[in-house]
């Protein structure tokens, strides 16, 4: 069994969110439109989309799915997240799996999954851990 470990950082270079249901308690649902780009192990980039609940005391839960593009000297294509995350003092954590048969070239026999915490100006550092299925 391949198994592959991949760490680095990520830097999100758009984020375009908008509220769908805002509540007089200043709770509020919202879908946010992200790209980033990815150093360290994986060279590549990232398009993103959040379904995301931001409670009154200002944490929010966030699901969502992440077309990640690979690129490492064994490693090319793109791969399916599906994060399940939080917002909590500033900081953004996720949980996320590769989605089974998502994957292109090089990635398409691979599960696995990783997290995220975010650092800041818009950073996070990854871990991402690749198994041949």
């Amino acid at each position: 069994m391949t198994k592959v470990v991949l760490k680095g950082v990520f830097q999100i270079t758009q984020w375009d969110e908008t509220a769908y249901a805002e509540h007089d308690d200043s709770s509020k649902q919202t879908v946010a439109n992200i790209k980033q780009t990815y150093s360290g192990d994986i060279i590549g980039s990232a398009e993103i989309r959040y379904v995301m609940s931001y409670q009154k005391d200002a944490t929010a839960v966030f699901s969502g799915l992440e077309r990640l593009n690979v690129t490492t000297p064994e490693i090319t294509g793109s791969i399916m997240l599906q994060h399940n995350g939080t917002f909590i003092a500033g900081v953004a954590q996720s949980q996320f799996k590769v989605i089974a048969g998502s994957g292109t070239h090089n990635l398409t026999d691979y599960i696995g999954q990783g997290e995220f915490t975010s650092t800041e100006n818009g950073q996070a550092e990854y871990v991402i851990t690749l198994t041949m299925a």
